[in-house]
């Protein structure tokens, strides 16, 4: 039975127990504590300045390598578009640097920036999109009969001007003719933002958003029941975009290559060809390679991930005219 006397001789000895613990603290084990303290703290502030001249380092020669891939990218891709209309297709979240930058590789390679937009959130979603398709299928009514193949059909014929995707032959001559009207109806509706008048193209550089998580993004909008998740939305949208026109890249920075759309195509084998590093100076240089070599029929995965196929695609030799080429013959 605990009784009193317990009780007193646990508090003696817990009282005591402090008192040597303070006594030894004081006196013969405070130097050991405080120089094995302070060693600690030494060494963890030695750590963190070496971390820091590492960070300064590592940051110091990403500039000096902007600053060569900068100098060079004339040679890199100077002529590999000759006269070639590109259109760019930005994310919601994409990075207005990366954009402008690689629209600035694009014309130092002699091509030209047909079309510059940006999605939105809803851009392919089937939330508040009855008013949107009726206009839509008022233009084109012969389009698919699923409202999300319908959505995404509009907007390939529109940036393209291509219909292959239509089953009759007279259907899609008539939705070719109507591409810049079904532009106009996904402008209007704030569903595409652009500042450049509509022209289709066949060549389309996509730029992910900044630190991309479309990989995660397969819940549907709660507000349609028929909606998919926007990663599916947005890959479909790319693999029916890649149908029709003649080379399609898709760039993004190191995020996107990790859980964002280069990511996901990758993984899913997509036929659209990839590039990540889009953050360096090197990746709008690469992005341009990637687009001349699609549309010489070479797909691939290019960048400093450790799925890409390369690093970057082989410069496409320009085409000799034949008398050129007799010439060198004889």
């Amino acid at each position: 039975m605990i009784d009193f006397r317990y009780h007193l001789v646990s508090l003696v000895s817990v009282f005591l127990a402090l008192a040597v613990g303070i006594v030894l603290g004081a006196g013969p084990l405070k130097e050991p504590i405080g120089e094995s303290l302070q060693s600690q703290v030494d060494a963890l502030r030695s750590d963190r300045d070496n971390l820091r001249s590492d960070l300064d380092a590592a940051k110091g020669n990403i500039d000096k390598q902007n600053e060569f891939v900068t100098a060079a990218a004339p040679e890199l891709i100077d002529g590999t578009l000759d006269g070639q209309e590109v259109s760019i297709i930005a994310a919601p979240e994409a990075d207005s640097e990366q954009v402008e930058e690689v629209s600035n590789r694009v014309k130092e390679a002699d091509g030209t920036i047909a079309g510059d937009v940006s999605f939105v959130p809803n851009t392919l979603s089937l939330e508040d999109s009855t008013q949107f398709l009726k206009r839509l299928r008022t233009v084109v009514p012969s389009l698919p009969k699923d409202d999300s193949t319908a959505i995404r059909a509009a907007l390939v014929i529109a940036l393209t001007g291509d219909a292959s995707m239509l089953e009759d032959e007279d259907d899609r001559a008539d939705a070719e003719k109507q591409a810049a009207k079904l532009y106009d109806v996904f402008v209007e509706a704030d569903r595409l933002r652009t500042d450049t008048d509509h022209k289709t193209t066949s060549l389309f550089i996509v730029i992910d958003d900044e630190n991309s998580t479309l990989a995660e993004d397969t819940e549907p909008s709660p507000k349609a029941t028929d909606d998919k998740g926007t990663r599916t939305l947005v890959t479909d949208f790319i693999t029916a975009l890649t149908a029709e026109a003649n080379s399609v890249v898709v760039a993004g920075d190191a995020g996107s290559a990790q859980n964002g759309l280069v990511n996901v195509l990758r993984t899913e084998k997509s036929r659209a060809s990839t590039v990540d590093g889009l953050g360096l100076g090197a990746g709008p240089v690469i992005t341009v390679r990637a687009l001349a070599s699609g549309e010489a029929g070479k797909h691939g995965h290019f960048g400093f991930a450790e799925d890409a196929e390369g690093i970057l695609p082989a410069k496409i030799e320009e085409k000799q005219s034949d008398d050129t080429s007799n010439g060198d013959e004889k």
